[in-house]
């Protein structure tokens, strides 16, 4: 039996696709986050992570990760 993919977790995946490119260039403009920012958004995002796997929307989690991945980055070059 085929398993049909939820239309949540192709809307999720498109948006954290879309933010995660939007940071990418934040990162390689070297911007300046503040860390109060960027770990507590880092930290909600790895959380959004579990909850989708739990809820099988692997897509969206997928894509939360590379978003949370990109925060993480922020975090560490603003330390």
């Amino acid at each position: 039996m085929k398993k049909k993919v939820k239309w949540q977790d192709i809307t999720l995946m498109v948006g954290g696709f879309i933010f995660a490119p939007s940071l990418v260039i934040s990162i390689l403009d070297k911007a300046t986050v503040p860390i109060a920012t960027s770990l507590p958004t880092a930290v909600v995002l790895s959380a959004f992570v579990v909850v989708y796997f739990n809820l099988k929307l692997k897509l969206a989690a997928l894509a939360t990760s590379l978003t949370a991945i990109c925060w993480y980055i922020l975090f560490a070059m603003n330390i």
